[in-house]
């Protein structure tokens, strides 16, 4: 017949378990520090569609590439460093960082905001509200700083994709 724990004995097993976990010389690590290894693996899934797409568009031969050679490349180079992710956050035994939601989220509105305006107001102010809306959580750097970075990578965005690679972009609308 099996003797079940006491109240008593299931206390201490507990606080057991949680100074284990607490512990820096523990290999024990809580379950949060995990997330980065599923981030490794989500992307290890996205790098096998972009090589799965990629395959089916046909890679071409190695004078004459097909549609399909970039997505493989970038899928593999996805792949490997997929894996580098999942590999260093197996072996790190330390606690996961907490989350910045509030830089998360403004980089959300900076793709939601070029989104939204790249096609109204163009390119460059576009590039300039993006940029901005990106820098709003940092508090080392001061309205004038954000703005004027805003301006210089608008700026360089111009004479990149419009003046040297010949996009299809408008700088500003009615330009």
């Amino acid at each position: 017949m099996t003797r079940l724990a006491t109240p008593d004995e299931r206390g201490w097993a507990m606080k057991d378990f949680l100074l284990r976990l607490r512990r820096s010389d523990d290999t024990a690590r809580l379950p949060h520090a995990w997330l980065g290894a599923l981030g490794g693996i989500a992307l290890l899934a996205l790098s096998l569609i972009f090589v799965i797409g990629g395959l089916r568009l046909g890679v071409g031969s190695p004078r004459r590439l097909g549609t399909g050679a970039f997505p493989v490349l970038t899928g593999f180079a996805l792949g490997a460093l997929s894996v580098a992710v999942i590999a260093m956050d197996l072996r790190d035994t330390s606690d996961a960082e907490r989350p910045d939601w509030i830089s998360f989220a403004a980089i959300g509105a900076a793709l939601a905001v070029f989104a939204v305006t790249v096609e109204r107001v163009g390119l460059v102010p576009s590039v300039l509200l993006t940029v901005f809306t990106a820098s709003l959580p940092d508090p080392s750097l001061r309205l004038t700083g954000k703005l004027l970075l805003g301006l210089v990578v608008a700026l360089g965005c111009w004479g990149l994709f419009i003046g040297i690679l010949d996009l299809p972009f408008r700088a500003f609308k009615g330009f």
